[in-house]
């Protein structure tokens, strides 16, 4: 049964604009719930096939649960996803910009003000839709260049949330790589280490002891991170790797293998497959499609049963303290720490650049 939240419980003052929460629902009959806080996807839940619905998302159920709780919860990260190494940005010509620093030393999911901790403008809302906008500045994550983002989400008939996104770059050139920080879990309720795991990727970058990238790109085959064959997410993270015991657990970027050859992300980049998760127990599957050249791949290690951070949403109306595996995120964004490593594709945009992206999660069954 999915919760049914209070939307008094969203709306508040923060930092002089106004949060409120709002109900996409489509004909496939699938609700997402969506909180301009930080471009939130409170709610996702989908026909459970008894003629219900089922929360796949995890979440809080007030204003408050995301202020106190996981940073990431449910966020549209941005504008850079994943950490750069010391906080350092290397620009074009050989210069290196110090940016805010927000996870020991190093800039993470968009530093200490990036966009998961701002009120989005809400310019349009429709019964399965809307539009967000938000300015990425110099002033709030250090990054070079004024972006503007407008970012729409849509709820299509075949039981889809559509995420795209326009950025226009708009004083300076810029880098531009967000992607969203969903917690799913198909079953609704318990461990999500037992759902099966399918990402179309022969390679992955390996992390150094610091949790940032060595700088490479290593082969998949007889790691933890050969996702090629569906296999249970328990599976890889039970199987003793340095890599796994380095990272805390999985939580690493897989390169999708129609876009090994890329040498610049482009332009215009088509949705491609990044991810399949299956719930056995229900017989759920999401699709994850993205623009994304690949996908970071987290357990979810960091949910830890902590009262004060990990207290969410329950079945029906109660309550559910999270687990280690109770969530897993799929999370297409570019190379995480591009800008710092030459073997990296990366892209600045130039004043006047539109920088477009989607992200779809489609969900089928039971």
């Amino acid at each position: 049964m999915a919760y049914t939240l209070s939307r008094d419980a969203f709306q508040r003052e923060l930092h002089g604009q106004s949060t409120d929460l709002f109900t996409l629902r489509g004909t496939g009959g699938m609700q997402v719930v969506v909180s301009n806080y930080g471009a939130r996807l409170v709610q996702v839940a989908v026909p459970d096939g008894q003629g219900g619905l089922v929360d796949v998302a995890l979440g809080y159920s007030s204003l408050q649960g995301y202020l106190d709780g996981q940073l990431s919860m449910g966020a549209f990260i941005g504008r850079w996803a994943g950490r750069l190494r010391a906080g350092q940005l290397h620009l074009p010509g050989g210069c290196t910009l110090q940016l805010p620093t927000n996870s020991g030393p190093h800039h993470h999911h968009g530093g200490p003000q990036g966009s998961r901790f701002q009120v989005f403008g809400v310019t349009e809302v429709h019964d399965d839709a809307m539009v967000l906008t938000h300015t990425f500045r110099t002033e709030d994550d250090g990054m070079p260049g004024t972006v503007r983002l407008t970012l729409r989400l849509q709820v299509a008939p075949d039981n889809a949330l559509h995420m795209d996104w326009t950025a226009e770059v708009a004083d300076a050139p810029s880098v531009f790589n967000p992607t969203g920080h969903a917690f799913f879990n198909l079953t609704g309720a318990g461990s999500a280490l037992a759902h099966t795991l399918q990402v179309p990727a022969s390679r992955y970058v390996p992390l150094a002891p610091d949790v940032c990238p060595m700088g490479t790109i290593d082969s998949v085959q007889a790691t933890p991170f050969d996702f090629r064959q569906l296999r249970s997410v328990a599976q890889a993270t039970t199987t003793p790797h340095e890599q796994l015991a380095c990272a805390g657990g999985l939580d690493h970027y897989l390169v999708l293998d129609d876009a090994l050859a890329a040498s610049a992300v482009p332009a215009s980049p088509g949705l491609r497959l990044a991810a399949q998760l299956a719930d056995p127990a229900s017989g759920r599957t999401m699709q994850v499609w993205s623009t994304a050249p690949g996908v970071q791949v987290y357990a979810g290690h960091g949910l830890k049963a902590d009262e004060a951070r990990d207290l969410g949403r329950g079945a029906g109306q109660g309550t559910w303290l999270w687990q280690p595996g109770d969530g897993i995120c799929l999370e297409p964004m570019e190379y995480p720490d591009a800008p710092n490593h030459p073997a990296f594709p990366v892209q600045w945009w130039l004043p006047g650049d539109v920088v477009r992206g989607s992200i779809v999660y489609r969900f089928t069954g039971p």
